[in-house]
């Protein structure tokens, strides 16, 4: 027994050994990551590069006034220069009647043509400049997120919170009569990946176990089906070791879907998307293209395709949306843009994410009452800097998420929000493509109804799979 007293102090002796040294070596690395996260992000910008209006008019007088006769009597005055850089500054361009009321001169659309490129020119190298600036900033945050996250760790606020604290009681007394010595649990959760639990731990005596059978025992412990995080060890040895551990999924979505182009005929500028984006998660989205028809399909689809791809990749959301919503700034045509609806929901935890970018409201339907998901959304077409407004909701089964596009409700008319909750009040079907179509019935219906947009409506049913 003195022996076994001995190699269990050694034991502990050590494990506060590295501790000590993962905690010292941790806030190193913490510190590096908010160093560089603050360089990036705190960078200044630079000064309006971009040329007055009256330095862009000028510039166009130099090339259209070379090898003119008449140059030494037109007269170009620098008041004249001012008043039609304001007026182009003012409208975002020049017409030719804008020209004529400043100056007078036989070339004025050769005029006109060459000071509004030379201004897109300039207003597409600013955007630029500001996408780079944009960037430059998520890359510090991710930095800074990265940071933050290994001082939770290094302080111990991971499983101080009494809920931690009684699943920590849980998982010691489960696993003392097991083969498996616990020596330390560490608990780790955030907004999209739920909570994580990581075991310190080794086999006590008897035959090898793998790490599968550590799984069931802790799900025998927390009454809740876990599984291994990707990546960890199989075989469970003589030594400590750490296997980290996620809840198994517990939800799937079925979906349904409405849409209709706002002209029988042509293509609808609305797109959408509903599917698993790898093992745990599971995204819907809905984009309508600025106007109707073939442009407005073409944007909105390009939104919805690149933010597949990079879901699909495995960027986090946050991440994803920041660095589409900065590259959707160097287009080069003005008032070209998608809105975005978009849900997110983590099928371990249950928990929904919902963002939006210039889309209306989306509706909740639990246990026969509905409600309207209003939050606070971003403008569509503007480039962003700050954390985006996500909205989060925890999720049950059998819960209906109904998202529309604008043209639904445009549809209407005044009381539009409060007409589609009477009418998901009173549809019985649970089936969502059921379900959508017959909420799209009942809208086609309502007195006054007039199409006015492309419309998409997309439902969504929550179940357990345990």
């Amino acid at each position: 027994m003195e022996i076994v007293r001995k190699k269990e102090e050694e034991e502990n002796r050590l494990f506060l050994e590295f501790q000590e040294m993962i905690d010292y070596h941790m806030k190193e690395i913490q510190q590096c990551l908010m160093t560089a996260g603050k360089l990036f992000y705190d960078c200044e910008e630079e000064e309006e590069q971009g040329r007055l209006g009256r330095e862009i008019v000028e510039s166009a007088v130099l090339k259209e006034c070379v090898g003119c006769h008449e140059k030494y009597y037109c007269h170009f005055t620098m008041e004249d220069k001012d008043r039609l850089g304001k007026l182009m500054e003012a409208q975002g361009g020049l017409s030719v009647a804008n020209f004529r009321s400043c100056h007078s001169c036989r070339r004025e659309q050769d005029f006109v043509d060459e000071i509004n490129r030379i201004y897109e020119r300039e207003l597409f190298l600013e955007s630029l400049r500001r996408g780079v600036v944009q960037l430059q900033r998520m890359v510090g945050r991710q930095y800074m997120e990265a940071g933050k996250m290994l001082g939770k760790f290094s302080e111990g606020g991971f499983h101080l919170s009494k809920e931690n604290q009684d699943i920590y009681e849980k998982i010691f007394h489960g696993f003392a009569k097991s083969s498996i010595k616990v020596r330390e649990i560490y608990f780790y959760e955030n907004h999209e990946n739920g909570k994580q639990i990581y075991l310190f731990l080794k086999k006590k005596r008897g035959k090898e176990m793998t790490s599968r059978q550590v799984a069931a025992l802790l799900s025998d412990c927390l009454q809740r089906k876990m599984q291994l995080i990707p990546g960890q060890k199989k075989i469970i040895g003589n030594r400590y070791e750490m296997l980290g551990f996620t809840p198994a999924v517990k939800f799937h979505i079925l979906g349904g879907i409405v849409t209709k182009p706002a002209i029988e005929g042509q293509t609808n500028g609305d797109s959408f998307s509903m599917g698993n984006i790898g093992e745990r998660k599971y995204v819907a989205m809905i984009s309508d293209g600025m106007g109707v028809g073939k442009e407005a399909g073409k944007q909105s689809r390009k939104t919805i395709e690149m933010l597949e791809e990079l879901l699909g990749v495995g960027m986090k959301e946050s991440q994803a949306i920041c660095l589409l919503r900065s590259m959707s700034i160097f287009q080069q045509k003005k008032d070209q843009y998608a809105t975005l609806d978009y849900f997110q929901m983590d099928l371990s935890a249950g928990v929904g994410t919902f963002l939006k970018i210039g889309a209306c409201p989306s509706f909740f339907k639990r246990k026969g009452k509905v409600e309207v998901l209003e939050m606070e959304e971003l403008i569509a077409g503007l480039p962003i800097e700050e954390e985006l407004p996500f909205y989060r909701k925890k999720m049950e089964s059998e819960d209906l998420l109904v998202q529309l596009s604008d043209g639904v409700l445009d549809s209407i008319g005044e009381d539009a929000t409060a007409t589609i909750v009477e009418y998901m009040k009173e549809i019985r079907s649970i089936r969502p493509q059921a379900f959508a179509e017959e909420l799209f019935e009942k809208i086609v219906s309502t007195d006054g109804y007039e199409k006015k947009d492309d419309q998409t409506i997309l439902v969504l049913g929550i179940w357990d799979k345990y």
